[in-house]
């Protein structure tokens, strides 16, 4: 018995084996034809109006939300990976789904939907070259975009005037915009043993930078409020205004270094007879900032501020803190401190104690980025 099926010949109920030779060559020459038709460069990406798409120079793909570009580092929340940071120069294409800002290097802001390809920049069909961009935020510019802020908790094993354990409290609140950055932190350490109180200090730094062009910044007003009865200082204020430049500013590392003329008063918590309560005095402040990414979840950050003023109100001051920062997750981080506080000159109190210039503190801390 013979008959056709499918354009095969069935005899004794077995298929010819040149029917399944030609089938297998006939989907095999489509596979090939497939493959040589769409290649990964040659990917162009969904319209979607849910999601943004991102694609590396590796040509990997990613669909989520752009959340943010700052320091040439792109924060893209991928439906699957969550939060990731990319390299701008990593870039090869990006797509919005919706509306978002951008600043560039001129300082000039425009509004639309992103799509990057080849280099270059589109806004709303505008072109422009990727190195011009300098923030991007999601949405409209709105203030809530502006703000980022990390409080780190933690004990701190101190050697100086005092030898033992403290509790201890960093913050920092940073608002950043295309023309301006402010920055407000704070440091706190105390510590009460027998009911009796050992540490009670605090540090609170501010400034507001306005940018010239994207390394040149002038800083109207900078602040710094000291407490530490240890120290016999009541409290100092320290109130000035300079300028700054960024040295390296790059996706990886950023370096600036700023400084100026300032206005220091010192209130003592106690003093010798016939010494002044306070002191106030002219003073110049230099401050250095170093940013750098070691690896993809460790980041080392170092800050050095010292202040020349006259012999009462402590001479040559500096604090110093240096930060390893080690990504637990997205939100939460294992921060190492250690910081170095010097007054060259520190004032006897009243009993003619006179407190030691230096204190160290190795702090351990559990980082909550907001």
């Amino acid at each position: 018995m013979i008959k056709t099926f499918s354009g095969c010949i069935l005899v004794a109920g077995s298929f010819i084996v040149g029917c399944f030779s030609a089938a297998i060559l006939a989907a095999e020459s489509v596979n090939h034809i497939t493959s040589e038709q769409i290649t990964p460069e040659q990917i162009s990406l969904p319209v979607d109006i849910k999601y943004d798409w991102l694609q590396l120079t590796s040509l990997e793909l990613l669909k989520g939300e752009i959340v943010n570009l700052y320091d040439d580092k792109l924060e893209f929340d991928s439906d699957e990976l969550d939060s990731v940071f990319i390299d701008w120069e990593d870039v090869k294409m990006l797509q919005s789904s919706g509306i978002v800002s951008i600043g560039f290097t001129d300082l000039s802001t425009k509004t639309g939907r992103l799509l990057v390809k080849d280099g270059k920049s589109y806004i709303n069909g505008e072109a422009f070259d990727n190195s011009q961009i300098m923030t991007i935020i999601a949405g409209e510019q709105t203030e809530a975009n502006y703000w980022s802020s990390k409080i780190t908790l933690g004990a701190n094993f101190r050697k100086g005037n005092t030898d033992q354990i403290d509790y201890n409290t960093l913050a920092k609140t940073r608002r950043r915009t295309t023309e301006s950055r402010f920055n407000l932190d704070y440091i706190g350490n105390f510590s009460e043993t027998d009911g009796e109180n050992r540490i009670n200090n605090h540090r609170i730094n501010s400034n507001f930078d306005w940018f010239i062009s994207k390394q040149f910044y002038l800083r109207p007003v900078f602040a710094e409020v000291y407490i530490d009865p240890f120290l016999n200082i009541d409290y100092r204020i320290t109130v000035g205004s300079g300028l700054g430049y960024n040295f390296i500013d790059n996706a990886k590392t950023e370096w600036s270094v700023s400084g100026g003329p300032a206005y220091t008063y010192t209130r003592f918590d106690t003093v010798q007879i016939d010494e002044d309560k306070d002191d106030g005095s002219a003073a110049l402040v230099i401050e250095s900032l170093y940013d750098t990414e070691i690896s993809g979840d460790i980041d080392f950050n170092a800050l050095y501020r010292l202040q020349y003023g006259n012999e009462t109100s402590g001479g040559y001051t500096h604090h110093a803190i240096a930060t390893l920062e080690i990504e637990l997750t997205d939100m939460f981080d294992l921060d190492l401190s250690f910081v170095w506080d010097r007054i060259n000159n520190p004032q006897p109190d009243a009993n003619k104690l006179t407190p030691e210039p230096n204190d160290y503190q190795f702090i351990i801390g559990f980082g909550i980025d907001i």
